[in-house]
Order: C-alpha cells, then structure tokens, then sequence
C-alpha cells in the first residue's frame, strides 16, 4: 500500500526591529481609526453605536406610538444622535413641547420632546378636528395635550429597553430628572423624523449619559455570555454527535513503502517480504477526518471459534481527543 507522508516548512522569522515598528504602525492605524469613528458618532462611544438592540428597539418603540398617536404609519429615520451637556440637552427640549421624567422612575430616560407639528397633529386627533383648525393654537395649549402622548412613549420605550414595568412619572422640574439636567452630566440625544404621508415630523429622546453606559456594557456582557453558552451547547452536541457515528478499524501487520511505479507493476504472484512483520502483534487503526491513525496494538488469536483480536495496549488518548474536538 502506497503511504504520503505530509511535510512542513516553517517561513522565515521577522527580525524584532521590524516587528516592532510594524507593530507601532499598526497601532497608529488603530487609533486613528477608533478616533475618526468616535468623531463621526458625534462623541457616542463605538460600543454604543455598536448596540443594534438597542436603537432597533428604540426605532420601533417610536414607530409603533406614532402608529397609535397619529393614526399613520409612518416612516422612521434616524436624524441625528449626539452627546450633550445637560444645559443643551434641556434646551433642545425646551424649544419644542418637551416633557422631563421622574428620576426614581426613570433613571434611563430623562426626557423627551414632540415639535409643533407633532403637538398639532395630535390635538387634531385626539379633539377630532383637521390640523388646519388647530395651526394658531396656543403652544401651551398644544403641549397640555400632547403630555400623555408624551408619557405614553416614555414608558413604551422605558420599558421596552430598560425593563421597567412601573410607570413612569413627569416632572414639571427638570432637576428632578436623571442627571437634572445640569452643565456637569452629559446626555445621549437622539432625533427621529417620522413622515406621515405629506407631513414630517420630529421626535427628540435625552438619555442619560453614564446610566446609558451601564446599561450598554451590561447588554454586552449578557450576549457575550449567551454566546458562549451557545456555543457550549453546540460544541457538546457536536461531540455527542460524532462519538455516536462510526469509523473503521483495521488490524495491520506491516506497513510498506512503495513509489507509484511500483506500485503499479504488482501483479498476480508477485512475492512482498514483509521484514518488519512480527506475527504476534497487529496495530490497530482507525479513519478519522484527518487519516487513518494508529490507536494501539493487540495480538491475534480465535474467540468463540472466530478469529479476533486481543488488544494489548490501551487505545491512545491523542485520538479520543482529537475525534472530541474534531
């Protein structure tokens, strides 16, 4: 029987120097990189951004309130998400018809804002009159009426990101929210667009910063671990799997090593001297995904009036092993 044997080279080894500063580049690359994506996320950490869960949820949180408050469908983009200061974040909200939420509550949202024509179209739907009839009416007028549309998605999205069943409350004070809103914290605020057939629309969310951080590293670690058990479980029914299937064994008692040539002049008769042969032991080998493999030896003999084989070495644990982790 012809056998291949498979050799190895090993490639030439870079000198330290050059390892070192191709290491030094590499790194240079790196940071410039993680700081443009940084600079392009507009201050938001690459972790963040990274969360698709979390804006996924938050995108369709909105979508669904907008369904329900404004009787459309809409379509939803992201406009833009930032990282502010506190004294900015209020004073986006502060411009449109903005709502601050109890701290106790709701440590993850801290506030949330619908524009003008949010607030309009919502009176409309809610008094049953044409947007038209209600374009001179008072903002405040307007915001009183959009509070519980505006309470209705923060506990949507509190507790469809957060987990938090309870409801949440609003503020008429915003140092009463996560952070209060001071120059020191810094917020996550985030703008959707919302179309509604010929109107858009604007909706703005304001995080709380290092809650929000907490919560994304939490999430992270929780898939990480998911993943891993996952993969466990996958890894262990792949082992089951191919403990339970077969292989073949062959009891060998010697080996040749013949050139293709040779190999194709055997014929009827011819004699193959077997020197390394010792009658009284036969190695065992079995198939495995990378050859056949020898996994120990034994002697033959007759058992039960039938020729076997008596092992006389244990089975080798390199292929138990390897079959394992195959």
């Amino acid at each position: 029987m012809p056998r291949l044997v498979n050799g190895f080279s090993t490639g030439h080894r870079p000198s330290l120097v050059n390892g070192t500063v191709r290491f030094f580049n590499r790194w240079q690359t790196v940071s410039a990189v993680l700081r443009k994506k940084i600079e392009a996320g507009a201050g938001i950490p690459p972790s963040m951004l990274r969360l698709q869960s979390f804006w996924l949820k938050l995108q369709t949180c909105t979508r669904e309130w907008a369904a329900d408050t404004y009787g459309i469908q809409p379509d939803i983009t992201l406009a833009s998400r930032r990282t502010v200061s506190g004294v900015e974040a209020r004073q986006t909200l502060d411009q449109e018809a903005g709502f601050f939420f109890s701290a106790n509550l709701s440590p993850g949202l801290a506030g949330l804002a619908l524009d003008s024509a949010g607030a309009v179209r919502n009176a409309a739907v809610r008094m049953d009159q044409d947007v038209d009839s209600l374009a001179d009416a008072s903002p405040l007028f307007l915001k009183l009426l959009a509070e519980q549309a505006g309470l209705d998605l923060a506990q949507s999205v509190s507790a469809g990101l957060f987990r938090i069943e309870q409801g949440v409350a609003s503020t008429a004070d915003p140092a009463g929210a996560a952070g209060s809103f001071n120059a020191a914290n810094r917020y996550l605020l985030i703008e959707y667009k919302l179309q509604l057939n010929e109107d858009v629309t604007r909706v703005w969310f304001a995080f709380a910063f290092d809650y929000l951080q907490r919560f994304i590293a939490s999430s992270l670690r929780d898939a990480a671990d998911n993943k891993a058990q996952a993969r466990h479980h996958s890894r262990k029914s792949l082992s089951d799997s191919v403990l339970a299937s077969t292989t073949t064994l062959d009891a060998v008692l010697d080996r040749l090593s013949l050139t293709i040539g040779e190999c194709a002049k055997l014929e009827v008769g011819t004699v193959l001297p077997l020197s390394g042969a010792d009658a009284g032991k036969l190695s065992l080998s079995a198939d495995t995904l990378n050859g056949c493999v020898d996994i120990g030896s034994g002697e033959l003999g007759v058992w039960k009036r039938q020729r076997a084989l008596k092992l006389t070495t244990p089975i080798s644990e390199n292929f138990a092993q390897e079959i394992v982790d195959s």
